[in-house]
């Protein structure tokens, strides 16, 4: 094996393991050394791979929006209709793998800790630059272009609000209601829209 894939392949068992880390310690008590001790390996093998805890945990923050950013490209065709790849979005993101053991406590740790992090919050508004312009382009060729911004914000806060519920209280409700909702949220934006738009609706996936 070429020792560029045996460093990655060591590299994504650390990102792994400072995933659970935090999700057990929480952010600001994760250190180099719970990373290890998760990992099985010396803080010196960390140091190793890693040029510090915020390299690492800036290298966890991506591996995280990577893995969502899969999830919904799996969902879809090579060139997706705007509608297929909104419902890919949501069921994305509000489905199983986000929000794995682990991954959803590393998520709210990450958002607490965002107001501290520089480098982290650089990453999460680079996140959330690149989800507003998906969304309002694929909006734009649905509705439109005086609606496009309250549908945007209306299923952005949809979605960030079922995250955040599912942080509080995961009991209740049931991700498949939260998806229905934001499918159904999209569907009365669209039949409230001018003919064309309508017209030009690609079939829902979902």
């Amino acid at each position: 094996m070429p020792r560029v894939k045996v460093r990655d392949f060591r590299r994504n068992e650390l990102i792994d393991a400072a995933i659970m880390s935090v999700a057990n310690h929480g952010l600001s008590d994760t250190t180099l050394t719970t990373i290890a001790a998760q990992a099985g390996v010396s803080p010196a093998l960390v140091s190793h791979y890693f040029d510090g805890k915020e390299e690492l945990l800036a290298a966890t923050l991506l591996r995280l929006v990577k893995d969502l950013a899969n999830d919904i490209k799996q969902r879809v065709p090579p060139e997706p209709m705007p509608r297929q790849l909104l419902d890919a979005i949501i069921e994305a993101c509000l489905e199983s793998r986000p929000l794995r053991p682990g991954a959803i406590m590393a998520w709210r740790a990450f958002w607490a800790q965002l107001p501290y992090h520089p480098t982290l919050a650089s990453i999460q508004k680079m996140i959330n630059k690149r989800f507003r312009s998906n969304i309002r382009h694929a909006l734009k060729q649905l509705l439109p272009g005086d609606q496009v911004e309250d549908a945007y914000l209306g299923l952005y806060a949809l979605i960030d609000g079922f995250w955040i519920r599912q942080f509080i209280d995961p009991e209740s409700f049931e991700m498949s209601d939260a998806r229905r909702i934001c499918h159904r949220f999209l569907d009365m934006s669209i039949a409230g829209a001018a003919p064309s738009a309508v017209w030009n609706a690609s079939p829902q996936t979902r």
